[in-house]
């Protein structure tokens, strides 16, 4: 993406041109992950799946999945290769089997940004018993659109109310609100909010267009 694009999008998603570069790439992977043989081993979910495959306004970091079958590391490493040779301001910085998960950490330096970028993947080995089905995924920041299994809206639901428990984060909040909206159903917060309401609105202006920042008073009220 050349410099004249990426301002003209920031200006008309009203975001800022950190969140577009990253969804850019984020999609640039995602088409060579479903471009690769394991694809149909691994189920795309969390914050990332939500926006790319059901609309919702706020931009993520990384990209989370299930697996399915067990998924080869050579097999990860060239999807992320195809991704680095296909957009250089893209590097792999790790890649590495853990106990519970196949871990990717990759760096996106664009001469358009003052700092680097860092894109997490993780394929989790446990599938916690999410429904998939096949979704196309589309960005505003990108041409591709790329078709993979994926976590129905339910199963998003219930994950995203389960991390509310665990941790607490404002970008939870906001994705367990979208979805209830989503689904035509009332939010009921499953716990109380602990987080500084300055600090919790402010986490949450970083990920959203400014058109949107609305929505976070519509939260906080239900809060």
């Amino acid at each position: 993406m050349d410099e004249l694009l990426l301002n003209e999008l920031a200006q008309k998603l009203k975001i800022a041109p950190l969140n577009i570069l990253r969804e850019e790439a984020e999609m640039l992977i995602l088409s060579n992950i479903a471009e690769a043989s394991f694809s149909k081993y691994i189920l795309f979910y969390g914050g990332t799946a939500l926006r790319l495959a059901y609309n919702c306004p706020r931009f993520s970091e990384d990209l989370d999945f299930l697996m399915l079958q067990p998924v080869n590391e050579a097999d990860l490493r060239q999807a992320l290769q195809n991704s680095t040779e296909q957009n250089p301001t893209l590097s792999i910085a790790d890649l590495k089997e853990k106990r519970n998960t196949l871990f990717a950490l990759l760096k996106l330096q664009s001469p358009f940004l003052k700092h680097t970028l860092s894109i997490k993947i993780e394929i989790c080995k446990r599938t916690n018993g999410i429904i998939k089905e096949f979704r196309p995924l589309s960005s505003p920041c990108s041409p591709l659109q790329p078709v993979l299994y994926t976590a129905t809206i339910e199963s998003l639901e219930i994950a995203k109310l389960k991390a509310l428990q665990e941790r607490s984060s404002p970008r939870d909040w906001f994705d367990a609100y979208y979805i209830a909206a989503l689904l035509r159903k009332p939010f009921y917060p499953p716990i109380k909010l602990k987080n500084d309401k300055f600090e919790f609105k402010r986490e949450l202006k970083r990920f959203l267009p400014r058109d949107k920042w609305k929505l976070i008073d519509g939260l906080m009220k239900k809060i």
